[in-house]
């Protein structure tokens, strides 16, 4: 106990300044902690997330949120900062959608000119975050920033703004710290889990940092809670395309082009798709040819196009694309390369196909000189040049049955009758490995299928056949193949790295049935053989 005459002033003092310090530490806890960041997990866990929100707009509300009778009335009419459910929902689809919502354009505007007319403590959350909008469209970061912090700290028992607010602050971070921003879209998607934004921003950021098998999940939660939004099938499409995924790719994308037709960069992504992914390259092309005409200002459109017209040596047209994506983006380097690599390819290419038609011209019926060709334009990239011209050299080493030098294998009546038999192999061979090189497998398996029916162990068709069968996954087949490569060339290095993959990856069943014909790939050779 202390006595009066014991207590110097001085600590009277003091212990008052104490008393004083903690009476406002409780004040001030008391009166923020409803809207606090989050200090805790169980603050913004799932629980509290609005069950009942409708899912397909992103300016929709709970139930409990839309309730008419809790409106306060128009603008005008409030003398705070109170907002009505239609004004809230104005704040939330300007968040979301900025300017290109015209409807909504006027009453946002007159919302964010309250807003600023308002005092910090006369602000509630909507305030800061129709500020946070408003700023972030006219780009400056700065405002958005002060908003965005001040925001959370703000009032609201709406969970779609509170969420909205933690998305806003995350923008502020992503340029500075992806680890934050991704913090703070995680929050977001745990106040209000049946909200689509918060889970396709976190997507988003694992996207962004090519983490696509921690980006799948986010995303996955929201197409659950918007599954008509193009945006979200659109993000999908682009991470298939990032894991060599090409077909869910197309899929997702197209599904996205359904949703929103108009939308240039999905024909962009779906041209690169069909033509890198997929090598389905007048598909890919006629996708560029929309997204340029979807907006003739995007340099990547005119990109992909000149691309497409240059895989056709269609170099004229190539070089318009390409001088309007210089103008469009003139600091991009890669449109000055490409536009010199081409000039370039374009002179190599004349010259290369006037050389190689005068030896064919010299011997028409040479049907090595056409591979050549063939072989020439598969170098440049010319598949569909090349395809025709490898076909040809194939027609030409064949002889037609009614002509007095046929003659019919009595082993093997079905076999064809050939010119230069030790050609044709050769020419099916170069078929099946353009086909291969562009994803075409089945027709590069009937390719070296034809070589090996006349050479069984010609060893460049038998590993072909074992690449070929790989990428269809049929297994077996493959391993049977690379087997019977080594047999016939022991030194096949790629073959024997193959087979002992495949051996490894526990892709091989038990038992593989192969026919027993010496030589030839067949149907009817045990797994226990190929591990030989």
């Amino acid at each position: 106990m202390f006595s009066e005459k014991n207590v110097h002033p001085r600590s009277c003092f003091a212990y008052w300044k104490i008393g004083v310090l903690i009476l406002l530490v409780l004040m001030g806890s008391t009166a923020g902690c409803s809207s606090r960041a989050p200090e805790s997990d169980k603050l913004y866990s799932s629980e509290e997330g609005v069950q009942g929100s409708t899912p397909d707009k992103a300016a929709s509300l709970s139930p409990e949120e839309s309730n008419p009778s809790s409106a306060p009335g128009p603008v005008n009419s409030i003398p705070n900062s109170s907002y009505s459910t239609a004004d809230r929902v104005v704040v939330l689809k300007y968040a979301e959608k900025g300017e290109s919502d015209s409807g909504n354009l006027d009453a946002a505007l007159r919302l964010v000119q309250r807003a600023e007319q308002l005092s910090p403590s006369e602000r509630v959350m909507e305030d800061y975050l129709i500020l946070a909008a408003h700023y972030r469209i006219k780009g400056d970061m700065n405002q958005v920033i002060q908003y965005a912090n001040q925001g959370i700290m703000a009032k609201s028992d709406s969970q779609r703004v509170r969420a909205y607010m933690f998305i806003y602050l995350g923008y502020t971070y992503e340029g500075k710290s992806q680890t934050m921003a991704r913090s703070y879209f995680k929050q977001a998607a745990q106040i209000d889990p049946g909200f689509y934004k918060g889970h396709y921003e976190l997507g988003r950021i694992f996207f962004l940092k090519r983490e696509y098998s921690k980006a799948q999940a986010p995303f996955k939660k929201a197409l659950d809670a918007d599954p008509g939004n193009a945006d979200i099938y659109g993000m999908l499409g682009q991470m298939f395309y990032g894991m060599d995924l090409y077909e869910d790719a197309a899929d997702s994308l197209e599904k996205a082009l359904a949703m929103s037709p108009q939308t240039p960069w999905i024909h962009l992504k779906l041209g690169d798709t069909y033509f890198y992914g997929l090598k389905q390259r007048k598909e890919g092309g006629r996708y560029y040819q929309q997204a340029v005409s979807k907006s003739d200002s995007d340099p990547g459109a005119h990109f992909g196009l000149a691309l497409y017209y240059r895989y056709k040596s269609e170099y004229e047209q190539a070089e318009e694309q390409l001088q309007k994506a210089m103008a469009l983006d003139y600091k991009n380097p890669k449109y000055k390369r490409e536009l010199e690599d081409m000039r370039s390819e374009k002179v190599a290419m004349a010259e290369g196909i006037l050389k190689q038609h005068q030896a064919i011209a010299e011997n028409p019926d040479d049907p090595s000189q056409v591979a050549q060709l063939g072989r020439f334009y598969l170098r440049w990239g010319k598949y569909e040049q090349a395809e025709k011209q490898f076909k040809k050299a194939i027609e030409l080493a064949f002889k037609l049955p009614d002509t007095p030098e046929a003659a019919e294998d009595p082993d093997d009546p079905d076999k064809p009758i050939v010119n230069e038999p030790s050609k044709v192999p050769e020419y099916a061979s170069n078929l099946g490995w353009f086909y291969f090189k562009d994803l075409k497998y089945e027709k590069a398996e009937k390719a070296f299928k034809s070589a090996v029916k006349i050479d069984p162990k010609y060893t460049e068709a038998l590993f072909g056949l074992g690449r070929a069968y790989e990428n269809l996954k049929q297994y077996e087949l493959a391993a049977s193949h690379y087997a019977q490569t080594v047999a016939s060339d022991p030194e096949h290095k790629e073959a024997q790295d193959h087979l002992a993959a495949l051996k490894e990856s526990g892709k091989l069943v038990p038992v593989v049935e192969v026919d027993r014909k010496p030589g030839v790939a067949t149907d009817k050779q045990t797994v226990e053989e190929v591990k030989k």
